[in-house]
């Protein structure tokens, strides 16, 4: 479960490194998100060698400081599958989105869980590794 203060990992091609959640976006009262739900997130660190490597005018989008949406792809907390199986990741990471949630970037690092790319079918299209 993430929540406002968490410092989340993105694991996309942006070159954004470490993120912090600011806000979790849906009911007025939503004070936790979790699989799949879309929360609003600082940048904290960029990595400059993937940076450098990024268009020059997506480049100025992602400074430290800017805010961003981003659905979240793993957390540490248990997923419960219908069939009774629980997984579990080791970090809490998220991808960053549009309005529309639709990644911005064209390849999503680790694993993704599978109900979660029939959802949302642009995102499985962008990853590699689905559980």
């Amino acid at each position: 479960m993430i929540q406002a203060g968490t410092v989340v990992k993105v694991c996309d091609k942006t070159g954004v490194v470490l993120g912090i959640c600011i806000n979790v976006l849906g009911h007025a009262r939503k004070r936790v998100a979790g699989l799949g739900d879309i929360v609003v997130i600082a940048v904290r660190r960029i990595n400059p060698r993937k940076f450098q490597k990024v268009k020059l005018f997506r480049r100025k989008k992602f400074l430290k400081g800017t805010l961003h949406r981003a659905l979240i792809v793993r957390t540490k907390v248990n997923y419960r599958r219908a069939v009774g199986l629980f997984i579990r990741f080791n970090e809490n990471s998220v991808v960053i989105v549009n309005k529309k949630a639709v990644p911005i970037s064209n390849r999503v690092y680790g694993p993704v869980i599978r109900e979660l790319c029939m959802r949302l079918p642009s995102l499985g299209c962008v990853t590699r590794i689905m559980i």
